[in-house]
C-alpha cells in the first residue's frame, strides 16, 4: 500500500513513485514477452498495433492488427490477452494500490505499451488522460489512476514523460479532446514547473489522470518503452455499449484468470 507520505504526495502532485515491484526474474520474463510479441513469436487476437511515424510534430499513424516484426511500435494494446503481462498487471502491489486509490472491483481502461525508438518517437503535447473520447459512463465516486512501468531507462534524452505537478486539482480541462488548448498551455503550464520523470529499469510510477503531461522525441540511442495500465472503477463502462458492457476485469471476484490466458495460448 501507499504509505501516508506517498498518499499526501499522490494527492498533491498528481503522481507517485513505487519503485521496483518485480522480481529480476519476473521482469526478465516480462521484457522476453515484449520482444517475443513486437517480433511475431507470440502472438493474440484482438491485440492493437500502432507503428511509429517520428517526428516533432503530433501526427498519428493508423492502427490495426500485427504488421510484422518490428522494434517501431508506437503503441500495442491488448497485453491483458497475455499470461505474462496479465500476471504483472495483477501484481499483489498493484492490487494493494488500486484498493487504496479505486476500490475492490478494478477494471482495466487500456494495457498499453508505448514506445519511443532510437532516435525516433513522436511527439505527444501536454494533455489529460480523459474526456469525450474515451467514451466512458459516469459513475459516482469512481476514479481512474494509470500505473507506468519502465522497460528501458526513461530519460531526458529519450523522451522520458514530463508532468506539470499538481495540474489534476484542475480536473478535467476539456471534455472534446485529451491535448489541452493553447489557451490552457498558457494560463496552466507555461510559468509552471515541470518535472521529468526519469525512471530505472523496472521502475514504478502511478499517475493522476487528469496530470498534464507530455513527451518529446528519442533522441538518443536507447529505447523507451514502458507498460502503461490505466486502473479504473470495475462499475464503469463505455456509453456507446447499450448492454453496459464493462471493461476486462483486473480485481475482483470476476477478475481475468492467467491459467485461462495460459490455456488459450497452448489450445
Amino acid at each position: 500500500m501507499l504509505s501516508d507520505k506517498q498518499l499526501a504526495q499522490y494527492h498533491a502532485d498528481g503522481y507517485v513513485r513505487l519503485g521496483k515491484v518485480a522480481t529480476d526474474e519476473e521482469f526478465d520474463a516480462l521484457r522476453q514477452r515484449t520482444d517475443d510479441i513486437t517480433q511475431g513469436r507470440v502472438q493474440h487476437d484482438g491485440m492493437w498495433f500502432q507503428l511509429d511515424l517520428g517526428g516533432a510534430e503530433y501526427k498519428l499513424g493508423p492502427g490495426g492488427k500485427f504488421a510484422g516484426p518490428s522494434d517501431d511500435y508506437r503503441k500495442i494494446e491488448g497485453w491483458e490477452r497475455d499470461p505474462v503481462y496479465l500476471a504483472y498487471t495483477q501484481h499483489p502491489v498493484f492490487q494493494a494500490v488500486t484498493r487504496q486509490l479505486i476500490g475492490e472491483r478494478v477494471s482495466a481502461y487500456r494495457c498499453m505499451f508505448m514506445n519511443k525508438p532510437p532516435r525516433k518517437g513522436t511527439v505527444l503535447p501536454y494533455h489529460q488522460d480523459g474526456g469525450d473520447g474515451w467514451g466512458l459512463s459516469s459513475v459516482d465516486g469512481a476514479d481512474y489512476a494509470t500505473i507506468w512501468t519502465a522497460l528501458d531507462p526513461a530519460t531526458k534524452a529519450n523522451g522520458c514523460v514530463e508532468v506539470v505537478p499538481g495540474s489534476h486539482t484542475l480536473g478535467l480541462l476539456s471534455k472534446r479532446g485529451h491535448v489541452v488548448s493553447e489557451e490552457d498551455k498558457r494560463e496552466h503550464v507555461e510559468n509552471h514547473p515541470s518535472v521529468f520523470l526519469e525512471l530505472d529499469v523496472g521502475e514504478v510510477v502511478v499517475l493522476h489522470n487528469f496530470l498534464l503531461h507530455r513527451s518529446g522525441v528519442n533522441e538518443s540511442d536507447i529505447a523507451r518503452r514502458g507498460y502503461s495500465v490505466c486502473y479504473m472503477d470495475g462499475a464503469i463502462h463505455r456509453t456507446a455499449d447499450e448492454d453496459r458492457k464493462t471493461f476486462p476485469m483486473i480485481f475482483g471476484d470476476d477478475a481475468l484468470s492467467v491459467l485461462d490466458a495460459e490455456a488459450r495460448m497452448s489450445a
